[in-house]
């Protein structure tokens, strides 16, 4: 699998595929559709990557005696 674009670069090019979509669509019932899912697709592109979930502490055994 060599030369597979990178994810910011996928993301791009799926919103130019979306936004020539959009103005294929503009006289169609599609449009909406398409339009909303370009604008979906250039804020995905654009967006900074979402922080890690911090650490969170282990679960509490069940207190399976409450359930007899």
């Amino acid at each position: 699998m060599a030369d597979q674009p990178s994810t910011t670069a996928q993301a791009i090019h799926t919103a130019r595929v979306f936004l020539s979509e959009c103005r294929a669509r503009r006289h169609g019932l599609g449009f909406w559709f398409a339009f909303n899912a370009a604008q979906r697709a250039r804020i995905r592109a654009t967006a900074p990557a979402p922080l890690p979930a911090p650490p969170r502490a282990p679960a509490l055994p069940a207190q399976l005696d409450l359930f007899v």
